[in-house]
């Protein structure tokens, strides 16, 4: 089963992958809709089987739900409704840290980051 990391975002959703213990940052979906993310995680199930979707859940520091939080969740039901297997990971701190590795415009890229080190907390990869 391939495990996919997700950063959504209203404007950009940051995708990233697992192989083999590496976590590697994809393209991102860039002007992101609903239909888009579940578009390009069905390209990626015909190549390369099943997934295992696991998507930020964006909450406060002190563990709260906020606007976004709920619209994730939501996103999350969306995609099971269209047969994904769903896991919701908190993501707190996880954009930050990615423009900490990655400096350079927001064009989508760093959201790719977020996304790795979403996956990477939910493997409990270092």
């Amino acid at each position: 089963m391939l495990h996919i990391g997700v950063d959504y975002g209203r404007r950009r959703t940051g995708l990233a992958m697992e192989r083999q213990g590496v976590v590697l940052p994809l393209e991102p979906i860039l002007a992101s809709t609903w239909r888009k993310i579940a578009g390009r995680l069905s390209n990626l199930m015909e190549e390369e089987g099943e997934l295992l979707v696991v998507l930020g859940l964006p909450l406060t520091a002190s563990g709260r739900g906020t606007e976004l939080s709920a619209e994730a969740e939501a996103l999350a039901e969306f995609l099971i409704g269209r047969g994904f297997t769903v896991e919701l990971q908190r993501e707190t701190s996880s954009t930050l840290e990615a423009d900490e590795l990655r400096r350079g415009p927001r064009d989508g890229r760093t959201d790719s980051v977020a996304a790795a080190l979403i996956l990477k907390r939910f493997l409990g990869l270092p």
